[in-house]
């Protein structure tokens, strides 16, 4: 068992950790829970940061829960918009909240979330296998595109540095999601715990023009 500095309870591989996370993004005003210090930008909610950035995606080949091989380029590469983060299983605080959100916007799209792939990236490759992954997703009744990969340790820092999210220790990644419309544009990064609405307004932008 684990807390997070304000007492909150998160039990690891439990359906504790999903109910406590569907619980916080139903009861937070949007904008409010958040990792990062400082205001918005750009005349957004306080609490969060938004910002572009660019990625040379690495040519890794990742592994999908089915046990099957996932050229990262080719998933990321092609025009569909992409929603994507870092998570592994054990977190015991911001990965079970990253992964509920993604699962609300998912939710909260409708059909439209099928025009969205959304892609979760272990960072704990170690232990997260294809069926740990597996489980792990079906405890968030993952979508059919809503892909989860895993991979070699060394291919996995890779992607991390890639994007920036690579600090060392996977108990101190941060709390990024990122969303891209497509490979002519640059990713948008959210950064921090925020709202479920936050996430999905800025994956509604990725449909405009598809």
């Amino acid at each position: 068992m684990e807390r997070t500095d304000n007492g909150n309870v998160f039990r690891c591989g439990s359906g504790w950790i999903v109910a406590t996370a569907a619980l916080l993004l139903l009861l937070l005003p949007a904008g409010r829970l958040s990792a990062a210090d400082g205001g918005g930008s750009g005349g957004r909610e306080p609490g969060y940061r938004i910002t572009e950035v660019a990625v040379a995606v690495p040519d890794v080949t990742l592994t999908g829960t089915d046990g099957r091989p996932v050229p990262l380029r080719s998933v990321l590469g092609d025009d569909r918009p992409v929603m994507l983060q870092f998570i592994f299983t054990t977190c015991p605080t911001i990965c079970p909240l990253l992964t509920g959100i993604a699962a609300r916007v998912r939710e909260d799209l409708g059909k439209d979330r099928e025009k969205i792939r959304a892609v979760s990236i272990t960072i704990d490759p170690e232990h997260d296998t294809p069926a740990v992954l597996r489980e792990y997703a079906a405890n968030f009744d993952a979508d059919p595109d809503w892909m989860f990969l895993t991979g070699r340790l060394p291919d996995v820092v890779a992607v991390q540095r890639a994007f920036g999210s690579y600090l060392g220790n996977k108990m101190n990644h941060p709390p990024y999601t990122f969303l891209r419309r497509s490979p002519r544009d640059p990713w948008v990064r959210v950064d921090g715990i925020v709202h479920a609405d936050v996430v999905e307004r800025e994956a509604r932008k990725l449909l405009v023009a598809q």
